[in-house]
């Protein structure tokens, strides 16, 4: 496809359908996940994995970093027809997952117990969050490459092999949680071995097409050089994600540690449902963003204003309104969305359902604000996206300490979406400005 030439609509869902299509799935089977560990495991299950999330989330933000950055810088590359500086950011951005992923485990594996400690598990949380990191955090490498590569894949202009390998991987995980779980009973192991094998399929799909003829950016021994700027550039581009992923690790450790003060387990079981919820829609918010992203790193590269500014105008239309639709929803019928995640247990099922309709009525604006920060981060202005991202984590802070101290736990559900409205009015300013600038 040109996309010099072809309409803008035809080109972004070219892109942003497989991309969708892709992290839903991937959001359906997280949220499988969550109904295998509620109903075979219960509210401790559920619990240990909300506990266990955040270490899972900084594999998370790296991978992001490395897979946006990387692939960001090489279409920006191939819409200004550098094709041999596109090779090179390919080349460094795979080195990279090497030379991050093994110190990364070995991080997390022996500091798994402590962190788990520090937000205040005990007995049985505790417990099922070990069994969990005790597989993740030792297959810190795979996890970080089946983030990574299918946003390579994707940009390289291959975005349904992107989507087969996730396709792939999301599936397979599903079947295996029901054979670990369901029929062996291995409980949170099974559901992160489920995890580890099932996105070693989605790696070796990607590496496939990287390392074959179908690669646009054919690669020789000649190619395989590692330069610190080359990385440097990744990193800074990539920065933005990854701490909006870290954002995201850090607000389920503060919200695990004031639910366990100002409550039990079962606001913590509640609060992962939610989570779960949250994870869906955000991952198709990512989804949109993703399909976005090479479109505007591409048009800005060939200096085709215009089209930069109408694409993230069609990616908000569709983001932000899914969004408003999703939200509506759950105010609608909690009862619906809580069910999946509850076998017969009144109390959490109560808890969970007043939980969600608080904690995510806002839910709209975390899709703006991931579609303004990946805007940004096409245009390569790394700044303006890490700020955005920086502030996210920044403004949070103050509503968590102080709304739990005079609300108590109704305090801890509306602190996220009174943050996020104060800063997207910000953001708003920002995209403004840029827009008037292009």
């Amino acid at each position: 496809m040109d996309l010099k030439t072809t309409s803008l609509r035809k080109a972004f869902w070219h892109y942003t359908l497989p991309s969708i299509a892709a992290l839903l799935v991937s959001g359906t089977y997280q949220i499988i996940d969550g109904i295998f560990v509620g109903h075979f495991i219960g509210p401790s299950g559920l619990a240990g994995i909300n506990l266990a999330w955040p270490w899972i989330g900084i594999l998370l933000a790296v991978g992001m970093m490395i897979g946006i950055g990387t692939g960001a810088q090489v279409s920006i590359a191939t819409g200004a027809d550098k094709h041999d500086l596109a090779k090179s950011f390919l080349v460094n951005g795979l080195a990279l997952l090497c030379i991050v992923g093994l110190p990364l485990a070995l991080i997390l594996h022996h500091n798994s117990e402590w962190f788990l400690y520090i937000q205040g598990a005990r007995e049985d949380a505790a417990a099922q969050g070990n069994a969990y990191l005790g597989i993740i955090a030792p297959s810190a490498p795979i996890i970080l490459a089946s983030i990574a590569l299918p946003f390579l894949v994707r940009n390289l202009g291959a975005p349904r092999i992107a989507t087969l390998a996730m396709l792939t991987g999301a599936i397979s995980n599903i079947l295996l949680d029901a054979l670990f779980i369901a029929w062996l009973g291995w409980g949170l192991r099974g559901a992160a071995l489920a995890t580890v094998l099932g996105e070693s399929l989605s790696i070796l799909i990607c590496l496939f097409f990287l390392m074959g003829s179908r690669n646009p950016l054919k690669l020789s021994l000649k190619d395989l050089k590692i330069t610190l700027g080359q990385i440097s550039r990744i990193v800074s581009t990539g920065a933005s994600s990854m701490l909006m992923y870290l954002y995201i690790s850090f607000s389920v450790i503060l919200h695990n540690v004031l639910l366990l003060k100002y409550g039990t387990a079962i606001e913590v079981a509640a609060y992962s449902i939610s989570g779960f919820l949250m994870a869906f829609y955000y991952l198709t918010a990512e989804g949109i963003s993703g399909g976005m992203q090479p479109l505007v790193s591409y048009y800005y590269g060939a200096r085709q204003f215009q089209r930069v500014k109408d694409t993230f105008k069609l990616a908000a239309q569709y983001g932000i309104g899914i969004g408003v639709g999703f939200v509506i929803m759950i105010l609608w019928v909690p009862d619906f969305f809580v069910g999946f995640f509850s076998r017969g247990n009144p109390e959490l099922e109560a808890v969970a359902r007043w939980a969600i309709r608080l904690q995510l009525c806002g839910l709209f604006l975390d899709g703006f604000l991931v579609l303004a920060a990946s805007w940004f981060q096409s245009l390569g202005l790394a700044r303006k996206a890490t700020l955005i991202t920086l502030f996210n984590m920044m403004i949070q802070i103050p509503f968590l300490l102080t709304l739990p101290w005079l609300l108590g736990l109704n305090g801890v559900w509306i602190a996220v979406p009174i943050s996020n409205l104060c800063l997207s009015m910000f953001v708003a300013v920002l995209l403004w400005k840029e827009f008037k600038r292009l």
